[in-house]
């Protein structure tokens, strides 16, 4: 007998909520790390299963009236994406204490629910349920950075909240286009995809602005994107490595389904892609104009995910299976720089670039880890960035010619700034004396990171097919 991975995968986390909220401290941080290492391994069995051409879904009566059934399933896309969240919360779990000094228990119920919904999130196979996940996501982590971040966060927090609900509108709003405009009236998404031709144009043309403007926000892509640097700046750090490695990708995902569901989504693929272009350079040129590394890594982040949803409005497989890597490459890495950020600003008392000198006498693990970060970020061979990197131009050119070369420029101002970053920073001057010592657990987590990477760097063929 099988067990119900799928369902598993998604009740676990909000389970553990059950003893988190009796344990004391070191209870609840056993919790939050066996938690997210059942849930690994659990990934990584899907992994296997689907190697191997299981076929895992799942169902479960929910509002009966609408046809709307709580149903999970695993594909090609969101077996990666499962896996990248898996990766990415077992290691915030691993420095959990690190960062988060009171109210552990709070934070802890707030990470759980996190990580429950976006698992979900991605595994859904009905727009309501993953537009009920999106939604828990969302306001956890709102509480997250309200409750657990920086001097400024509640300016952040409020910010971040604002346009999550325009996005949640505007999102709610495309689903419910498509129900009505769809033949059979239904949420179930291969349903969706099966019977797109009978939607009308101008009901796939409403959907797809609506759609597009509520993904768009929360990738995020210019003009959209002020709410992502003061939301990572303040936020701690464990928040940031899942804000960041994690639920960006709920609007890279969102692109995917869109343009899997609505036909005349490829006829607009031009002047959407002209957009990401101008995101992802933008955002590169504005990370050099920083003063604090994590608002610098934030912007980072928006040009790698514009170069993402570039890649999956061309309509290319092999440019989709690029911008999946990319996701993943980007999780990891992303996660690895916050994990550092966050570690030099426990260790220095600042994250401003003119006032830090010297880490790597200080510190020589977390300055070579860092660089290992930069590289992976930038898409050196041997990394899963440069597995992404490779499909997605390889894939684009195929349908935008030498035009989808552009953003190469943006990754080349980001590779630029981050070794001048790393030689400013860490390499070069009269070294910075620290306030505290950064633990070894945050440089084991990083060490899992740096070698996940790796891993999914040399060996793509465990995911790609």
């Amino acid at each position: 007998m099988v067990l119900p991975i799928l369902p598993l995968l998604v009740l676990i986390p909000f389970i553990s909520i059950i003893p988190i909220l009796f344990f004391e401290k070191q209870g609840i941080r056993t919790t939050q790390i066996i938690t997210s290492s059942i849930v690994l391994v659990l990934a990584l069995v899907l992994i296997y299963l689907a190697a191997a051409n299981f076929t895992l879904s799942f169902s479960y009566g929910y509002i009966s009236i609408l046809g709307v059934n709580f149903s999970l399933q695993i594909n090609s896309i969101s077996l990666i994406l499962v896996l990248m969240s898996a990766l990415v919360f077992f290691a915030a779990s691993l420095v959990f204490n690190n960062f988060i000094k009171e109210n552990e228990r709070i934070y802890a119920v707030l990470f759980a629910l996190v990580q429950g919904s976006s698992i979900a999130l991605f595994l859904s196979s009905n727009l309501l349920v993953l537009y009920l996940f999106w939604e828990i996501a969302e306001f956890s982590m709102f509480f997250i950075i309200l409750l657990f971040g920086n001097l400024n966060r509640r300016q952040a927090a409020i910010k971040f909240i604002v346009y999550s609900i325009v996005s949640s509108m505007l999102l709610f709003l495309g689903f419910l286009v498509i129900y009505t405009g769809i033949t059979p009236h239904t949420f179930d998404i291969s349903s969706i995809i099966s019977n797109a031709a009978s939607m009308p144009a101008p009901m796939q043309l409403y959907a797809l602005v609506l759609l597009f403007t509520a993904f768009a926000i929360k990738t995020p892509v210019f003009p959209f994107h002020s709410w992502l640097p003061d939301a990572h700046t303040e936020a701690p750090t464990t928040g940031s490595m899942v804000l960041a490695g994690v639920m960006l990708k709920f609007g890279g995902y969102g692109f995917i389904l869109t343009v899997t569901m609505l036909p005349i989504a490829l006829s607009y693929a031009v002047p959407m892609a002209a957009l990401f272009i101008l995101s992802s350079i933008y955002a590169a040129l504005v990370a050099m104009r920083q003063h604090n590394i994590k608002r610098m890594i934030a912007y980072m982040s928006i040009t790698e995910m514009s170069i993402v949803v570039f890649a999956v409005v061309s309509g290319s497989a092999q440019a989709l299976n690029g911008a999946l890597y990319a996701m993943l490459a980007h999780g990891l890495a992303v996660s690895l720089l916050f994990l550092l950020a966050g570690s030099i600003f426990e260790a220095y008392g600042t994250l401003e670039i003119k006032a830090l000198k010297g880490i790597i006498r200080n510190f020589r693990p977390a300055a070579w880890l860092f660089v290992f970060g930069a590289f992976a970020i930038a898409g050196l061979p041997l990394t899963s960035g440069f597995i992404g990197d490779l499909l997605i131009f390889i894939g684009t050119y195929s349908v935008f010619g030498v035009s989808a070369f552009l953003p190469l420029a943006a990754i080349l101002i980001l590779a630029g700034l981050l070794f001048w970053i790393t030689e400013k920073v860490f390499m070069s001057g009269k070294a910075t004396t620290p306030v505290e010592i950064i633990p070894k657990r945050v440089y084991y987590t990083g060490i899992f990171l740096a070698a996940s990477t790796i891993i999914l760097g040399i060996a793509p063929f465990l995911l790609i097919h």
